[in-house]
């Protein structure tokens, strides 16, 4: 009887067992590397983005001899102006669309996550003191939009008259609008000595040790070994007003910490940004859609080496369906 019992419940069960069906993963699929795909196109804009764009595209270009990509080093808004004239069939942005640019029926994608630092030399003979206590977003405020701007001394509460050499954006830069905006102003608002790119920046800061200036937060960073740029110091932000940096204040080691604290929402928010590649209009092209696909597939391994930071699951689900 025993037996029975046992034959009718494995009867019952192993129906049961076979008609589950598995969970299926959220996995973005790879880009099918194995198509035959050609053509050319011009990518042009941010440059936070160039450095990525520039090795992704090299990469593709390997995968797919048959597509030829051509990358300019613009600005986000010439890069946006160029799209809209149809100088280029991608812009690089790093900033989020101004009304007019939504009206234009531009189609973005993100891609990365970047954020904008203060920078200063880190020769400058007051450093010791601003990493101490840092500099509060009002005092950012002043540095960047006052003419002339406040003593160094005045802005720590020290001893001192050396005024701080400031260095600006000249290009459409999506940095300095995100840096303006979190002094609740416009890009054209900053006053200091202007600049084009974050090369040029880093250089102009590294010239002059009372310097101050801003950039993309993996300009700040050597990617392939992750240490801080030479001669380079970020600020810390106070942004409790308390003249005092505390732990989850401090200036980064290296560039791995400073995509934790991007990713964990430590560094402000509002001088963190996704960073995107659009179109006119959603792109139609074959071999532009697939290199699009490759950059969110693929093409995320190798994001550390161009110093930006990679972008999180429902960033990428957002990605991958807006391709479909």
């Amino acid at each position: 009887m025993k037996k029975v019992l046992i034959l009718l419940l494995a009867v019952i069960i192993i129906p049961g067992c076979r008609s589950r069906k598995p969970e299926k993963a959220e996995n973005i699929p790879a880009s099918g590397t194995e198509k035959s795909i050609s053509g050319k196109f011009t990518i042009s804009g941010a440059y936070a983005l160039s450095s990525m764009v520039r090795k992704m595209a090299d990469d593709f270009m390997k995968i797919h001899e048959d597509v030829k990509i051509e990358i300019l080093e613009t600005g986000t808004g010439q890069g946006i102006v160029d799209l809209i004239d149809g100088k280029a069939d991608i812009a690089m942005i790093s900033r989020p669309l101004l009304d007019d640019e939504k009206e234009a029926d531009i189609w973005v994608m993100p891609v990365a996550k970047d954020g904008v630092a203060i920078i200063i030399n880190d020769k400058n003979p007051y450093l010791p003191r601003l990493m101490k206590q840092g500099l509060s977003p009002d005092e950012i405020q002043q540095l960047f939009t006052m003419s002339p701007p406040p003593a160094w001394g005045k802005l720590l509460d020290t001893a001192g008259n050396e005024r701080p050499v400031v260095y600006i954006r000249a290009d459409e830069s999506g940095a300095a609008d995100v840096l303006a905006a979190f002094c609740y102003r416009k890009a054209y608002d900053l006053k200091g000595i202007a600049v084009t790119g974050d090369s040029e920046m880093i250089k102009s800061v590294r010239n002059n040790i009372f310097s101050v200036g801003f950039c993309n937060l993996s300009y700040a960073f050597h990617p392939p070994t992750g240490e801080r740029a030479e001669n380079i110091q970020i600020i810390p932000f106070d942004l409790d007003y308390d003249n005092f940096i505390g732990k989850t204040e401090r200036p980064f080691r290296d560039l791995e910490t400073a995509h934790r604290s991007v990713w964990l929402g430590i560094y402000p928010e509002n001088l963190c940004r996704d960073l995107t590649l659009g179109s006119s209009g959603k792109p139609t092209d074959p071999a532009i859609l697939e290199f699009l696909s490759y950059v969110i597939t693929d093409g995320q391994d190798h994001l550390k080496e161009t110093g930006l930071c990679k972008l999180n699951s429902v960033s990428l689900r957002y990605a991958r369906e807006s391709l479909q």
